[in-house]
């Protein structure tokens, strides 16, 4: 279980993420606005969306603001490169220079790093955000397929052996095996890994992944703020998700 400011990811119901996905700093605060409104659980700033992005002192007044607005929601911090469908690309060096300087502030939660990155370069940074005890989430995001169950579990096991709080796997279905396929290794994965999991089946096909977190164990969801500001294929909103996952969780208060 991890617990930031009181929620916590991997006990209970699944939890719901709305990713902020704002190019301006004004952008950013209503859609800071919209969430507080929403009841979210949590929050993400996809700051690759971030037109000042890569002036990390706009950053943290940003960051400063965000934090006000939001008033205690938890935030998570995620810069995703183009390879990972991301909204822009970020060399090594600044991809290791924005987060660690973000981290020293104290003003996030919880960060998401690419396990492709870790893998290749930056053992080093997440050595410096663990020094730091924030949460790490050690993701990869698959926009062409979803791999073999040996080749996902392989990445589940990476992402623990690298130190991961939370591990998380987002793949692309071709058929409706494909979608199962994730929902039951995200049962099954229990007996390998002892990190909690967020897992998801993208695209409509893919939905009733983000949507079942409460029979396959996948502890968090994200849902868009608004129809038109989803950050990935097959999100649905904030208030969507609440009244499903409310459903599901045999009606009690969410």
């Amino acid at each position: 279980m991890v617990q930031l400011q009181g929620i916590d990811l991997g006990e209970g119901r699944p939890k719901i993420c709305a990713p902020m996905i704002g190019e301006t700093r004004e952008e950013l605060l209503r859609e800071a606005v919209l969430a507080k409104e929403a009841g979210t659980d949590l929050v993400e700033w996809r700051v690759d969306y971030y037109e000042n992005v890569f002036q990390h002192e706009t950053v943290i007044e940003t960051l400063i603001l965000l934090r006000e607005m939001l008033d205690g929601t938890p935030l998570i911090f995620t810069f995703r490169t183009l390879a990972e469908g991301g909204h822009q690309d970020i060399s090594i060096r600044n991809y290791h220079k924005l987060y660690q300087r973000i981290a020293q502030t104290g003003l996030i939660d919880m960060v998401d790093l690419e396990l492709f990155k870790i893998e290749s370069f930056e053992k080093e940074l997440l050595a410096e955000i663990k020094q730091l005890k924030i949460p790490i989430i050690i993701s990869s995001h698959n926009f062409k397929e979803t791999p073999a169950d040996p080749v996902l579990l392989y990445q589940l096991n990476m992402m623990e052996h690298f130190g991961a709080d939370i591990g998380k796997l987002a793949v692309t279905p071709h058929n409706e095996r494909d979608v199962l396929r994730l929902m039951e290794l995200t049962r099954r994965a229990k007996a390998f890994v002892s990190m909690p999991l967020i897992t998801m089946s993208m695209g409509e096909l893919g939905m009733v992944s983000r949507l079942s977190g409460n029979l396959t164990g996948s502890v968090l969801t994200f849902g868009s703020l608004t129809s038109e500001k989803a950050s990935a294929p097959g999100q649905i909103t904030v208030k969507e998700l609440k009244q499903i996952i409310l459903l599901l969780n045999g009606n009690n208060k969410i």
